[in-house]
C-alpha cells in the first residue's frame, strides 16, 4: 500500500464501504423476505389449525350423536329382551298347565 497515493487509498476506502453497503443491503433485503415467508407459514399453520380445530369439533358432535343413537337402540334392545323374557315365561307357564291337564285323568 505504500506506493499507492492518498487519494487512491481513499477510492479503495470508498469502494469497499460502497461493497459493504451493497451487500448489507442485500441481507437486509433477504432478511425481509424471510421474514414474509415466515409470517405466510406461520399463517398457513394458523388456519390449519383452525381448520383442524372445527373437524375436530365436527367429529365430537358425530361421535356424541352416535353415543345417542347406540344408546337408544341399546334401550329398545333391552325392552325387546325383557318382552321376549315375559313371553317366554308365559309359554313355559302355558306348556306347564298343558302338561297338568293332559295328566289328569278325563271324567
Amino acid at each position: 500500500m505504500a506506493d499507492k497515493t492518498h487519494g487512491q487509498r481513499l477510492d479503495r476506502l470508498e469502494q469497499v464501504v460502497q461493497i459493504l453497503a451493497e451487500d448489507q443491503l442485500s441481507l437486509q433485503k433477504l432478511i425481509a423476505e424471510l421474514a414474509r415467508e415466515t409470517r405466510r407459514g406461520f399463517d398457513r399453520v394458523a388456519k390449519q389449525a383452525e381448520e383442524t380445530d372445527r373437524r375436530m369439533r365436527e367429529t365430537d358432535e358425530r361421535i356424541r350423536q352416535t353415543d345417542e343413537r347406540i344408546d337408544k337402540l341399546a334401550r329398545r334392545a333391552d325392552e325387546r329382551s325383557r318382552q321376549i323374557d315375559e313371553r317366554i315365561d308365559k309359554l313355559v307357564v302355558a306348556i306347564g298347565e298343558f302338561i297338568n291337564q293332559s295328566k289328569r285323568p278325563r271324567a
